[in-house]
C-alpha cells in the first residue's frame, strides 16, 4: 500500500508582527475593546514555526500555503499606504517561508488601487519572491476626491493589465472575504447593528464575495483572459 502523502492546506491566515494595528479595524468586529495583540487568533495568526508546526504535524498537514490575513491593503484606501502594507507583508512572509520552504510557501498581497502597480507587485512576488499567486481580500477600498471612501471591483476593463500579467505568469488569483468597511455597520445600513449576526463567515462572507465573483465572471474578464486561475475557497462562497 502506498503511503499516504498527507494534506496540503491553501488558506492559511498569518499576520505579520510588525503591523498589527492596520488589522484592528476588522478585529473590533470579533473582539470589541480587546487588546488585539493579546487576542488568542492574532498570536495564532503571527506564529508559524512553533505551535502552527505542531498542530501541523498532529492533523497530518504535510504543507501550508499562507497568506496575510483579510482584509490586508484591501482595507487601506490610501494607495501609498496600501502599497507600502503588501510589500512589507510580501517580504516578511517570504522570509519566513525560507526558513521551512519543506513545508511552508505563500500567496502575495497585493495593492489593488492601480492595474500597474498591483501588476508590479505581483511580478515581484512570484518572481522574485518565490511565491505562488496572489490573495486578494474581496473588492479595494479607495478614497474619493472628496475625501471619502468608495470601493473598486475587479470586473472594471481597467484591471485587465492585472489580468494579463496574472495569465502570462501562469498563476492563481485566490479572492478571499473580508469584513464590511465601517460604512456598511451603521444604523440602517446592510450590516447595522440589528444585523451584526449576519457578519463572518455564517452569512456576509459569501453573500458579499460572491457578488464580485458573479461580476468577473460575467463581464468577459475570462473570455478576454482564458487561461486565468481563479480560486475560490469555503465550498465556493455560494457562487
Amino acid at each position: 500500500m502506498a503511503q499516504s502523502k498527507g494534506t496540503v492546506a491553501i488558506e492559511e491566515a498569518v499576520l505579520n508582527p510588525d503591523g498589527v494595528e492596520w488589522y484592528a479595524k476588522s478585529a473590533a468586529l470579533y473582539a470589541p475593546g480587546q487588546n488585539i495583540r493579546e487576542h488568542e487568533l492574532t498570536k495564532r495568526a503571527i506564529d508559524i514555526h512553533d505551535e502552527r508546526l505542531a498542530r501541523m504535524d498532529a492533523a497530518g498537514v504535510d504543507y501550508m500555503l499562507l497568506s496575510l490575513t483579510s482584509p490586508g491593503p484591501q482595507a487601506e484606501a490610501d494607495p501609498g499606504k496600501a502599497l507600502t502594507l503588501a510589500t512589507a507583508a510580501n517580504n516578511w512572509l517570504a522570509a519566513q517561508v525560507k526558513l521551512n520552504p519543506k513545508r511552508f510557501g505563500a500567496l502575495a498581497s497585493l495593492p489593488m488601487h492601480d492595474a500597474a502597480v498591483a501588476t508590479t507587485e505581483l511580478k515581484r512576488a512570484v518572481t522574485e519572491l518565490g511565491m505562488f499567486g496572489a490573495i486578494l481580500n474581496d473588492y479595494q477600498e479607495v478614497a474619493t476626491p472628496a475625501g471619502g471612501d468608495d470601493r473598486a471591483y475587479y470586473d472594471d476593463p481597467a484591471y485587465d493589465p492585472f489580468w494579463a500579467a496574472a495569465e502570462e505568469l501562469g498563476v492563481p488569483v485566490y479572492l478571499h472575504p473580508r469584513y464590511p468597511d465601517l460604512k456598511d455597520l451603521g444604523e440602517g445600513q446592510k450590516y447595522g447593528p440589528n444585523r451584526r449576526q449576519l457578519l463572518g463567515a455564517g452569512v456576509q462572507f459569501h453573500l458579499d464575495l460572491s457578488y464580485h465573483v458573479y461580476a468577473i465572471c460575467s463581464s468577459g474578464v475570462l473570455d478576454r483572459f482564458p487561461g486565468v486561475q481563479i480560486v475560490i475557497g469555503h465550498l465556493g462562497e455560494g457562487y
